[in-house]
This record gives C-alpha cells, sequence and structure tokens, in this order.
C-alpha cells in the first residue's frame, strides 16, 4: 500500500521534534514559506476546524494545503515526488539550501555566468496568434514554469520601440512589477532589464490516482491522517500515465521556443519518471547520457541512496544526470534517433492481443447505422 514518504519536507518514517515543530507552521522546507500545497492543489485544502485533533496540532489556521511531498508506493523503493516544489521552488527569490546542488546543476548546464546577475520569472504565460511562413495564422497558448535571464540596462525609448508600447506605458509596467528604474543624462532607464542568454526551466512530476475516499485514500485525507497517525495511514497511488501526457505535449513545443529564442528549455525530472519514460517510449534515455545541453533537455534528479538511512534531516537530492539530444535526426537514413521519439510507441503489441481482449469484455451492442 502506498506511504506518504515526507510530509512537509520531512522523513515522515523518522518523524522527530524539529519535523513536528515544522508541522505546527505547516512550513514548506524548500519554498521557505507556508506550504501552498504545490500550488495546484487548493480543492484538497484541510478544514482545521473542523477537527479538534488537527486543532490541537496546528493552531492559529482554519485551513491548510495538503504537505505531501513525495509517495512510496513500496517500501525500500524509490518514492515518486508529487509536489513541484520539492524539486525546485524560487517563489519569493527565496532560495531553498535543500535545492542548492540542483540550482549549481542547472546554471551549470545553462552556462549562465557567475559574475553577472540573472534574474528569474515564474509561471510565465504566452497567449498569442502568430502566422507561419505559410501566412496561416495559429494559436501558441503556453505557460513555462520558470524563465531565467540575464539583465542589463536599458532605454525605456529603447524598450518601448521594442515591444511596441509607449515609454509611458513602460515605465508604468516596471513601477508595478518592481523594476529599478533610473533618470539619467535627461533619461529614464530600466536598469534591470531582461536580456540573453534565456533560459525556459521545466518541472515536471508526477501525478497521484484520485483515491478512495471509503478506504482514505485520498490527498486531503491521507494528509490529515498521517498528521494524527504518522505512518498508519493509507495513501494515493501514482498516475503515470497522466504525468506523461502533459510532459509529451509540451516536451517538443517548449523546447522549439527556447531555441528559436536563441535559448534552451531544461526539463526537471525525477528518475523514477525518466526510467518510465524509456521503458513506455521509442526513447531510451541512457542512450542520450550527456554533459553539454542540446535541442532537447531533460535533467534527472534521483535520492539514490538517501532513503536508505534514517535520516532525519530534509533530503537533499544530490544526484543528477543530463539527458539532451536533438529533436529529430537531421538525415532520414540515419540509425540515430531524435526525441521526437518520445511520443512513439515502445513496442507493438501483437495483433492477437486485441482479440484476447474483446474477448474478455463485454459488447455494448450492436453498431448499426439508420
Amino acid at each position: 500500500m502506498s506511504k506518504i514518504f515526507e510530509l512537509y519536507g520531512y522523513r515522515l518514517n523518522c518523524w522527530n521534534e524539529l519535523a513536528e515543530n515544522n508541522l505546527k507552521r505547516v512550513w514548506c522546507p524548500f519554498m521557505d514559506d507556508e506550504c501552498d500545497g504545490g500550488g495546484n492543489r487548493y480543492l484538497s485544502a484541510i478544514n482545521v476546524k473542523s477537527n479538534a485533533k488537527l486543532r490541537a496540532k496546528i493552531k492559529g489556521k482554519d485551513t491548510i494545503q495538503t504537505g505531501i511531498c513525495s509517495l512510496q508506493i513500496h517500501e525500500n523503493e524509490q518514492p515518486w515526488i508529487v509536489c513541484p516544489r520539492r524539486l525546485l521552488s524560487l517563489k519569493n527569490s527565496n532560495l531553498s539550501e535543500y535545492q542548492l546542488h540542483i540550482r549549481r546543476k542547472l546554471s551549470e548546464y545553462s552556462e549562465l555566468d557567475k559574475i553577472k546577475t540573472h534574474k528569474a520569472w515564474s509561471e510565465v504565460k504566452i497567449k498569442m496568434e502568430v502566422s507561419n511562413d505559410d501566412d496561416e495564422m495559429k494559436s501558441f497558448d503556453y505557460t513555462f514554469d520558470y524563465v531565467i535571464s540575464a539583465i542589463e540596462r536599458k532605454k525605456i525609448v529603447d524598450i518601448a520601440a521594442l515591444l511596441s508600447f509607449s515609454p509611458e506605458i513602460v515605465k508604468k509596467i516596471a513601477e508595478k512589477n518592481g523594476y529599478t528604474i533610473a533618470y539619467r543624462n535627461t533619461e529614464y532607464w530600466i536598469d534591470d532589464f531582461p536580456t540573453d542568454p534565456l533560459i525556459i526551466i521545466e518541472v515536471m512530476t508526477s501525478s497521484t490516482s484520485g483515491g478512495d475516499k471509503k478506504k482514505r485514500t485520498q490527498t486531503a485525507m491521507a494528509c490529515e491522517d498521517a498528521i494524527l497517525n504518522g505512518m498508519e495511514h493509507n495513501a494515493p497511488g501514482i498516475n503515470y500515465r497522466q504525468v506523461w501526457a502533459r510532459m509529451v505535449s509540451q516536451l517538443i513545443v517548449k523546447s522549439q521556443v527556447a531555441l528559436a529564442w536563441n535559448g534552451r528549455t531544461i526539463w526537471l525530472v525525477q528518475d523514477v519518471l525518466a526510467d518510465y519514460i524509456s521503458k513506455s517510449t521509442a526513447l531510451v534515455l541512457p542512450e542520450y547520457l550527456s554533459e553539454k545541453l542540446d535541442e532537447v533537455n531533460i535533467l534527472a534528479v534521483s535520492y539514490g541512496d538517501a532513503i536508505r538511512g534514517k535520516t532525519t534531516e530534509v533530503i537533499e537530492l544530490k544526484e543528477t544526470q543530463l539527458f539532451s539530444g536533438t529533436i529529430s535526426s537531421s538525415d532520414a537514413g540515419a540509425k540515430t534517433k531524435g526525441f521526437i521519439d518520445i511520443v512513439k510507441v515502445g513496442a507493438l503489441p501483437p495483433k492477437t492481443q486485441i482479440w484476447k481482449s474483446l474477448l474478455n469484455k463485454k459488447p455494448l451492442g450492436n453498431w448499426k447505422v439508420e
């Protein structure tokens, strides 16, 4: 039965006073802020007011977000991370000491200059109509998890010309969003306007299955039971196909976009998800092990042997592997593959399997055309 491996950042099977004090604040050590449930679990919020035992543990709060960081499907197996904050969080510029290794690796592969200042933006949305080479209008509607860029000093009049805004609008927007505006030589400047290099970081963690209300395996129920009863709880499973569908629908597109902008996209995933990709598609990731970025890039992170011990500290993920390669082979006759193989089936089942499956399922009825 699935169990919660980490609750509000701490291992549930090694719970101690430090973890209990952290729980009282429902604190996320990866954001260095109150847990927000990963930013997408608001419907799973827990009502503290309705449970006297919860009120005794967590004072001064009416509701809290579910703090499930990771799930362990079977004992001694690698846990599955289900909260994106567990892998990487740059929220409010609170840079967690527990994610230092990942940030270093992302900077190293992106070749970001250590001397220059870089800034980060989160949830950057672009929704627009764009014409292609055939003058056909195509829609582009995507949100980027994080965008990292260098900054430079730039005149507001030049920014206005670049963005087709008036200087007054540029200045107003910059002031609203906290940019550094300076007046020198009779002109207004933005001293920290984004510039190349541009890096997009996409964080992909696993989804949970819906859970069973009767067995109390729904996310909120599992979290509540873990808070009150420790390891005596049941947790939801992992929805492999859902997370894979989300990733595959964006992997090539977001990689192409960054290339067109003279930048790169790096997908930050867990090693167990990378293994699942290799097992279920025609793309065998170990064949793309690399030390530098290419057109498509996946940085796989692992707990490694950190789960073997009984540490009471928050685990920093320090094992990484970079997989990178081209989107597709440039030569139609070449044996080398590209990341386009990620959308292809790993192996085709024999046709006898469909007959077997149909035999084992009751028909709906006859198909009739009137």
